[in-house]
């Protein structure tokens, strides 16, 4: 049986259970002693009752949070509302009244342990040894200048009792000097910018700064303890101790668990599930680690496990699955209950009137930080020249802050070194430094397209002499075959020159969302380290067989691979600010439907499709979508040894006519032979063509004979380069409407091993009337969808191209260069 009343949570950490807790705390503590209620439960019923509250609290936290999604708010701005929310409702109270008080708060804390040992494991410990580069120089500029401004304006408004003591100074000061490099990194990450220059210079700096402020609050609290003693402070002899046990502990890491990891890596070799027993000791060490040492001599264990991620063995599996596990702890269960406990701390009510001052010390607090980041971006602007509103906005970035924060404001309120409403208010700054940077994004971006406007990046405006760029999109191993073949055919003869840009789509989702960093000092073949050990090993599979390809006869391709990781909704936003960055005249994605082992096309997969719409609709470029039935299959990753067949169909309008000129380019390359297919309509129907058009408007006949006469010109010049020389086969179809069109498609069923067609761009051309009715995929076009049907064939891939156009283009996001 267990005691409800009288149960005490006595686990250590940073902020340990408040020595004053406050309401809804209190009362929920009282009122478990109150007559007429069951003060006795079993262990089991109340198991079962902790983990169902624990549960329903997270679920409703989710539903939440998806009903608030459409505010477009950054993801802790919408945690936190929901926190405040739940946690000031009643029935909240009542329904925690059915737990230990305590057992939340507990939950909190160790899901900030966790959190902080995620937070060392991304970090490296040894960039402090290294030359500063850039990322490096912003973040100590910004340390030290706000620090500096910092420490010298807080005893002056003297916002607590101790605030002119030395602990509470440095305390206060390196804790605002942070910064929240995940909430920073995610909220980069969700504005599209994190492939900007800007972006990469941000992320570094923010893990940088995040790195060295951690390191000087564990040290700290070596000497100024989270817990007070009798005199109030602790003795130099301890303050030994616990240096001697961090020493030993982080020297086990460093030489005794390597050889323990490394036994359990090659115990579950990757591509095999990890042993549960394996596990278990692991998890077992991990926790002796993180407690029980610190814990010994009076040091926070949650600090501790910040320093231990530090230390801890980075290669192998275990570190990328510790990762991964733990962040999915997090998101589902720990910090859900993380916001509602700050939820329930933030008691409205409890706020007094007279504290509108305090309010205004914190405000001008927050301004002085904000100030002092400022400042060392443009010292740091200065030193490495870049503009002065990059470093103003660059101020705004580094100065976010996140959970721990809001955490240490919680350990504030607990050990009543501040009142409900200065707690409320520390909480509510911590959510403005993250509220502020979509408007200072926004604001960039406008400056930024103003500075670079767009430019018409086609196939047909490319000057011949000019390096061909293609940014290759690739959901899977599924697609390497196919777009090896596409990279290698796209360069023509081997004379010339392509650089190819693999771009690897994944989706983000609450297991990978805070477990990439970019490594900004390479910036080679891979930009980003991957925590997950699935897409780690999906895009190694990629990486070598590109490689492979590259040494077999690759010569005279420029490879790079890059990555845009991001949710459905927001991808397409990242394909096009790489295509801008690389100066793409090219963007080719997979089609959102892949072919089974029977020839046909599986389900739609709907958010890739939804990536594809989104692009047509917005890249800076052209857009290939490419439906692939085998091309390449047979070579295994290697370039085409044998023939391949292709056909360009050409009806008219610009998005054949730039469908044209990339075949004139592949035709080039000797394992290809095209054909061009011309259709043209039949003298008949010309004349009752004529007719109909004396129904229309002049600017509708003046816009079709000015496209028909861009056609014509194009074809001639098609013809003189290639089909003269006899490269390249030559078929004019005559048909009456669209119907004939169809039937003359199909009568190529099995002729070829590639179509190259245009999505539409036809200027009311009756040889398509009436096709776009029925149509199931526009992002293929009409005649796209025809070739692309199970019913034309099995075997014939389809590249369906769209001409790049300024017309109607939404204005987005160009990339900002510093």
């Amino acid at each position: 049986m267990i005691n409800v009343a009288r149960y005490n949570n006595n686990v250590s950490s940073l902020v340990p259970p408040p020595s004053n807790p406050r309401a809804p705390w209190q009362n929920l503590k009282n009122s478990t002693t109150k007559a007429g209620v069951c003060r006795y439960a079993t262990s089991s019923s109340f198991v079962i009752s902790t983990f169902s509250i624990c549960l329903a609290i997270s679920l409703m936290t989710k539903f939440l949070n998806m009903m608030l999604i459409r505010f477009q708010q950054p993801r802790l701005i919408l945690e936190l509302s929901v926190g405040l929310m739940l946690g000031n409702l009643s029935f909240m109270s009542e329904l925690l009244q059915m737990v230990v008080p305590q057992l939340v708060s507990s939950l909190a804390e160790m899901g900030m342990s966790c959190y902080l040992l995620v937070l060392g494991l991304e970090m490296d410990l040894t960039v402090l040894t290294k030359k500063p580069n850039r990322e490096e120089i912003v973040a100590y500029t910004g340390i030290i200048s706000a620090f500096l401004i910092t420490s010298a304006i807080t005893p002056l408004i003297k916002l607590a009792k101790d605030a002119n003591t030395i602990g509470f100074i440095f305390s206060i000061s390196i804790t605002l000097t942070g910064t929240s490099s995940p909430v920073l990194t995610r909220l980069v990450t969700d504005l599209r910018i994190s492939r900007s220059d800007i972006g990469r210079l941000v992320i570094g700096a923010g893990l940088h700064t995040d790195m060295v402020t951690m390191l000087l609050i564990s040290l700290s609290l070596v000497f100024h303890p989270y817990k007070s003693k009798q005199n109030g402070q602790m003795k130099l002899k301890e303050g030994v101790h616990v240096v001697v046990v961090l020493v030993i502990i982080i020297v086990f890491l460093s030489t005794v668990l390597p050889i323990f990891v490394n036994w359990v890596n090659a115990r579950n070799p990757i591509g095999k599930p990890m042993r549960g027993s394996d596990l278990v000791l692991f998890v077992a060490t991990m926790m002796i680690l993180c407690n029980v040492g610190p814990t010994m001599v009076g040091y926070s264990p949650t600090m501790a496990s910040f320093l231990i991620g530090l230390a801890f063995p980075r290669k192998g599996r275990l570190s990328k699955m510790m990762i991964t596990k733990i962040n999915q702890i997090m998101n589902f269960i720990m910090f859900p209950l993380f916001f509602i406990w700050v939820g329930a701390l933030a008691n409205f009510g409890e706020v007094k009137p007279d504290e509108s001052f305090v309010w205004i010390k914190l405000l001008f607090l927050f301004a002085v930080v904000t100030i002092g980041k400022v400042l060392g971006a443009l010292l740091a602007a200065t030193l490495l020249g870049f503009p002065w509103h990059v470093a103003v906005a660059i101020g705004f970035f580094l100065n976010v802050k996140g959970h721990f924060h809001i955490y240490v404001a919680a350990y504030a309120l607990g050990e009543d070194l501040v009142t409900t409403g200065t707690y409320i208010m520390m909480v509510l700054l911590a959510m403005l430094t993250i509220s502020l940077i979509p408007l200072v994004v926004k604001l960039m971006v406008e400056g930024a397209r103003k500075r670079s406007p767009y430019r018409q990046m086609t196939l047909q405006h490319l000057n011949p002499s000019t390096e061909l760029r293609i940014l290759l999109g690739i959901h899977g191993p599924q697609n390497i075959p196919s777009m090896i073949n596409i990279m290698e055919v796209s360069r023509g003869n081997k004379a010339t020159r392509i650089g190819v840009y693999v771009t690897d789509m994944i989706e983000i989702n609450d297991c990978n969302s805070t477990i990439f960093v970019p490594e900004v000092e390479n910036s080679s073949l891979e930009s980003t380290t991957m925590a997950d050990e699935s897409v780690v090993n999906m895009r190694e599979q990629i990486t070598n067989a590109i490689l492979s390809y590259i040494e077999e006869s690759g010569k005279g391709i420029n490879v790079q691979r890059l990555l845009a990781i991001s949710t459905f909704a927001n991808m397409h936003q990242d394909l096009c600010n790489l295509a801008e960055a690389v100066q793409a005249s090219l963007l080719i994605l997979p089609f959102h439907r892949n072919q089974r082992p029977d020839g046909k096309m599986d389900g739609v997969h709907h958010g890739f499709r939804y990536v594809n719409r989104k692009v047509l609709r917005q890249a800076p470029c052209s857009v290939g979508v490419l439906v692939d039935r085998g091309l390449g299959k047979n070579q295994k990753g290697s370039a085409p040894t044998a023939c391949i067949e292709v056909a360009v169909v050409f009806i008219g309008g610009k998005d054949d006519r730039e469908a044209l000129y990339y075949a004139s380019r592949i035709a080039q390359h000797p394992c290809i032979n095209l054909t061009a297919v011309r259709f043209l309509e039949e003298t008949s129907t010309e004349k009752s063509s004529t007719k109909k058009a004396r129904k229309k408007l002049r600017s509708v006949i003046k816009m079709e004979e000015e496209e028909r006469k861009l056609d014509d010109e194009c074809f001639t010049e098609f013809y003189e380069k290639s089909l003269s020389q006899g490269k390249i086969g030559y078929l004019e179809k005559h048909v009456i409407d669209a119907k004939g069109t169809v039937s003359t498609l199909k009568s190529f069923e099995e002729h070829y091993a590639l179509f190259i067609v245009g999505r539409g761009g036809r200027v009311n051309s009756i040889l398509t009337a009436g096709m776009s009715s029925w149509e199931e995929c526009p992002d293929l076009g009409p005649i796209g969808e025809i070739l692309a049907d199970s019913d034309f064939s099995l075997s014939a891939s389809v590249l369906v191209i769209q001409q790049h156009s300024l017309d109607g283009l939404e204005n987005e996001f160009t990339v900002m260069s510093i």
